[in-house]
């Protein structure tokens, strides 16, 4: 009986069971929508354990290097390792602006999803009207996948740092996208 270690749980599967359907009947928190492959919703990657081809059939090349699978395409043959993908972009809510002074602001955000960066790393920030800057990551709280950036105001500061400073609130939502 193959089993498949994911989130710090162990779940047995019958073989050839559809590995979605394994970890919700066993109520695991996989993410899914579609269960037909086409919105990726419940990709996850293979840590250890051989990789079912068919798995990754409609993934892209570059998914498919990185260890991707999409569950609700993968019956279980063996034991796996899995964990969630991280994101070189992902969507984030501005949670809490702290103002440290007229020019220094500290923003906290949520990604709610996973995202692979660590502290003094920079980020690049969007904002839905489409005004962007780079700042470095100066606070992590990986638990509830929330990040921190200290933001200056200068003379003649950037459109997106204007934005912050005088407009921006908790709940408006911008893309945070990993650099390098």
């Amino acid at each position: 009986m193959p089993k498949i270690q994911f989130q710090g749980n162990s779940y047995p599967m019958d073989e050839n069971e559809n590995l979605l359907d394994g970890l919700l009947r066993q109520n695991a928190k996989a993410p899914y929508s579609c269960r037909a492959g086409v919105c990726h919703s419940c990709m996850l990657r293979v840590t250890a354990g051989s990789t079912p081809a068919q798995a990754q059939s409609l993934l892209t090349t570059e998914q498919i290097n990185r260890g991707y699978i999409l569950a609700c395409q993968t019956r279980v043959t063996g034991d796996l390792s899995l964990a969630l993908p991280t994101r070189d972009e992902v969507p984030g809510i501005l949670t809490e602006l702290v103002s440290l002074s007229s020019t220094e602001v500290i923003i906290k955000l949520s990604t709610r999803l996973p995202f692979d960066v660590a502290i003094g790393e920079h980020i690049t920030l969007v904002s839905n009207e489409g005004l962007e800057a780079t700042y470095p990551v100066s606070g992590i709280d990986s638990d509830s996948q929330t990040l921190e950036c200290t933001i200056v105001r200068s003379a003649g500061g950037s459109p997106f740092c204007v934005w912050i400073h005088s407009e921006a609130r908790a709940g408006d939502r911008l893309m945070v996208i990993k650099n390098g």
